[in-house]
This record gives C-alpha cells, structure tokens and sequence, in this order.
C-alpha cells in the first residue's frame, strides 16, 4: 500500500477551465484540492511605487458541488485563498508572509528564462493565454486578442533596456498599465502579467509543501514555469527539490494512453462509476506512479521538466503498455488456438470448427458434450491468464478505460 496520498491542488486559477481536467482528475488522484480565486493587489511596497490592478478575488464555483464529489466518493476540498494588498501585509491568510512572498515574485521576474517561457506560454497554449489575459476592456480599442499578440511580439531585450530589472519596471509608477501603445509599456504589462501569475504559483507551491499536495495543472506552460524555477533552485545547490510532480507525471500517462475522443464520450457521471467500480486498479497506478517519480532524482540545469516527464512516459510507460496489450494479444491466439484444437479433437471435422468460431461466445458456453466443455476448460484458462497479466500492469488502469 502507498505510504502517502495523491491529493492535489489545481493552482492556475479557482476551477479547472476543461471539463477533461476535472474528469482526469475524478479518475487518477486521490483527493482533488481548489482554492479561490485570491485578491491580490500591489500597492505599495517598502520602496514606496504604486501599481493599481492585480487578481480580483471570487469564490471557487466547486464550494456548491463540494458535498455532490464526496457523497459520489470523490473528496474535493475548497480552501480559502489569501485576500488583500500583498505588498502592504505582514501576512497572507492561508499564505506565506507578504514580504517573502514578494521576494519569490522578485526572484521569478527577474529570471528571463521564466519571463521567455511566460511569453512563449501566451503563444503557444490557449489556454495559457486566457487565464493571464482574461476577456475586457483594455482601452484605446484593445481587447484580450490584440493585447495578446503585442505581447507576444515583444522583443523583450528592447523592452526591457531601459531599466536595470524587471522588476524595476514594475515599480516604475511613472510607465502607465494598460499602456499597449509603446515597447516599454508592454514589457511593463508583460511582467505584471508575469507577477500575477508566479503570485499563484508560488502560493501554491508554497500551501502544497505545508499541506502535502501535488500541485496540478493542465497546461504545458505552468511545467515551464516550474522547471525554470528548478533551474535556479539547482544554482543553488538544492537539487533535492528539484523532483516532478506526481500530478504532472499521471496527467502525461493518461493523456499518452487514453483517446481524447474516448475521454470527451465520458461524463463526469460516467467518471464517477468508473472511479468506484475500478478503486483497486486505481491504487494499483498510483503506487507505479510513486515508483516512477523515485526514479528521477531532479529535473537537471536545463530545467526542461516536460523533458523529464517526456523521457519517463517513453522509457517507462510506452514499454509497459505495448508489453501488456502483447500478452493480451498471446492470451487471445492461444484461445482460439485451443477451442480449434478442442473442437477439432471433439467432433473431427474442421467444417464443424468454421461453424463454431462463427458463433458467439454466450452461445459457444452453452454447448453440451466434449467440445462445450472443452470451449468452457479454456475460457476459464483465459480468464486467469488475463487476470494475471492485468495484475502485471498497472497501466491497465487506463487502458481499459479505451476499451
């Protein structure tokens, strides 16, 4: 048995965005965790700058569904979400301290890997991009496409020439927000864009250390974001932090496994019988899954983390599903291969056998006399051997969810 839970906590924002997230997550984890949206505003800081906008705080809607997931046998937990100006509190309800939590925002910023994996998550992942630029009114005619695309086209070498750090253009009041009209107004938009999200991310990671949850996202980019974290953390000589999340590393198994398509013809009712007919098999994965992640020790200097997960889904995974369908496959040949040889052995012609193989297997366990007996000695024979293969497995988990 696992020595510790797979709970994990959904960070981008206060619900998964996909009804296919939520649906993996009824099928794979333990206990799912959401926190609300937290109020987050920069106002003022020991320097004194102002900034005006930042996270506007709402309710996660799964508190109304809280009791729904339980009495269905899927915990889900909605946790409160720290309020208020962050730069001006000595604390943030539920949080770390205000101060150290702007130093993990400053460290994060600072970093041009993690502002070019930032910039390169807004082109390449939709849905990335809409939670860091919701829909609205961005004035002088913008709207959340238009200001998308400046900001992907910033060269941010250029946009970033003119002051010593990013963080430095952040807390210049004198570069207005919402200013898309200038290279140097969208670098600064950039990173505010940039600082909402690492607030999220490391409140995360930090209630997921204290509590014990895997932090979980369904968008590549948020991986990015972690391992240029890692990245850093490995400069400074702390490679034991550096390990994949379990979350990341299941949601990669799946999605390799699984059709999309199949996934979509489920609902969320569908999961939760699934999740109760299949617990066993279920915590048959999530003990492979623990095994995989010991595996990997950090993610190395390059902070490539969905390499990482890459390399353990081709290595790992791959192999172990192909070796399980083959011996699905060997079970079904030598099946067939012995009712033909029964059969034959029990009525002596091969015309007979072309009838039986014709015939359905309700009807086939119904037949009297040597050859029905020889068809029910084998199907019982089959039947162990696939048992025995599937406990082999842990990967049938999923795959028989394509079945």
């Amino acid at each position: 048995m696992r020595d510790t839970k797979i709970n994990v906590l959904y960070y981008p924002d206060f619900a998964p965005a996909a009804e296919s997230t939520l649906k993996k997550a009824i099928l794979l984890f333990d206990e799912l965790h959401v926190m609300d949206r937290p109020s987050i505003s920069f106002t003022k800081n020991r320097s004194g700058f102002r900034v005006h906008g930042g996270l506007i705080g709402a309710p996660s809607p799964f508190r109304d569904f809280e009791a729904l997931f339980k009495d269905e046998g899927v915990p889900i937990y909605v946790h409160t979400a720290p309020g208020g100006p962050v730069a001006e509190m000595h604390t943030a309800p539920g949080g770390p301290a205000a101060e150290e939590l702007y130093e993990q925002i400053t460290a994060d910023v600072n970093d041009l890997e993690f502002l070019k994996r930032f910039q390169s998550g807004l082109k390449a992942s939709p849905a990335f991009r809409s939670l860091q630029i919701p829909r609205g009114d961005y004035g002088a005619a913008d709207d959340q496409h238009s200001v998308a695309q400046k900001l992907i086209a910033l060269d941010l070498v250029t946009g970033l020439k003119t002051h010593e750090s990013p963080i430095a253009l952040f807390e210049d009041s004198g570069v207005k927000n919402f200013d898309y009209s200038n290279p140097l107004g969208c670098a600064k938009n950039l990173i505010f864009n940039a600082v909402k999200c690492s607030a999220q991310l490391n409140f995360a990671l930090s209630m997921g250390t204290r509590e014990g949850f895997f932090p979980l996202a369904d968008a590549k980019p948020y991986g990015d974001l972690l391992g240029a974290k890692y990245a850093r953390a490995i400069k400074k000589l702390e490679p034991a932090t550096n390990k994949i999340q379990v979350a990341d590393l299941g949601f990669a198994i799946f999605d390799e496994l699984i059709s999309e398509e199949r996934l979509e013809k489920l609902t969320v009712e569908d999961a939760f019988r699934y999740r109760k007919a299949s617990e066993k098999a279920r915590e048959e994965f999530l003990e492979h899954l623990a095994v995989l992640q010991a595996k990997q020790t950090s993610i190395g200097p390059d902070g490539n983390y969905a390499g990482v997960i890459d390399k353990l889904v081709t290595t790992e995974i791959l192999p172990a599903a192909r070796s399980f369908r083959n011996k699905l496959h060997t079970i079904g040949d030598n099946l067939f291969g012995k009712l033909a040889t029964g059969v034959v052995t029990a009525l002596g012609t091969a015309a007979t056998v072309e009838v039986f193989m014709n015939l359905s297997w309700d009807k086939l366990l119904l037949l009297a006399g040597p050859a029905g007996a020889y068809v029910i000695k084998a199907a019982i024979e089959h039947f162990f051997a696939e048992r025995a293969a599937k406990r082999e497995c842990s990967i049938s988990y999923i795959l028989a969810l394509d079945e």
